[in-house]
């Protein structure tokens, strides 16, 4: 079996992570990978954001619980230090499909490089809530 079916395979959504950060190398690498997902009509509309700060990934993670509507303490992120953020762009039609498609990669590249991830819904509610706060 090749290393790519096997990763497929072996891949597994992770609900505790150590505090550790990942060498930035490794977030780049994870990241790129992300880049080489298919687009619709090549249009690549999707954006990914890397939130390595401490401070505003607790601040996405209690926005997140709220919507979630679970009990204060907590934490949808299950304590990753690194939170991948994926959006697309409401003017590409293939923008829901496209960011599956690189969630897929961004997975499997963090397996590949021996770390966990796991896919947490909600970012479209979280910006929607973040925006209205801001305007």
């Amino acid at each position: 079996m090749n290393d790519i079916i096997r990763a497929m395979e072996e891949r597994r959504s992770i609900r505790s992570f150590k505090p550790d950060m990942p060498a930035k190398e490794a977030i780049s690498q994870i990241m790129e990978a992300g880049l080489y997902a298919a687009s619709g009509m090549g249009k690549q509309g999707v954006i990914t954001v890397a939130v390595t700060n401490k401070e505003m990934r607790d601040r996405l993670s209690e926005v997140n619980r709220q919507i979630g509507g679970w009990k204060e303490g907590f934490d949808p992120f299950y304590g990753a230090p690194v939170v991948i953020i994926v959006l697309g762009r409401k003017d590409i039609p293939t923008h829901v499909y496209d960011g599956s498609l690189v969630m897929g990669n961004l997975m499997l590249a963090a397996h590949s490089l021996g770390l966990g991830s796991i896919w947490i819904h909600r970012a479209k509610e979280e910006f929607e809530r973040l925006a209205s706060a801001f305007l």
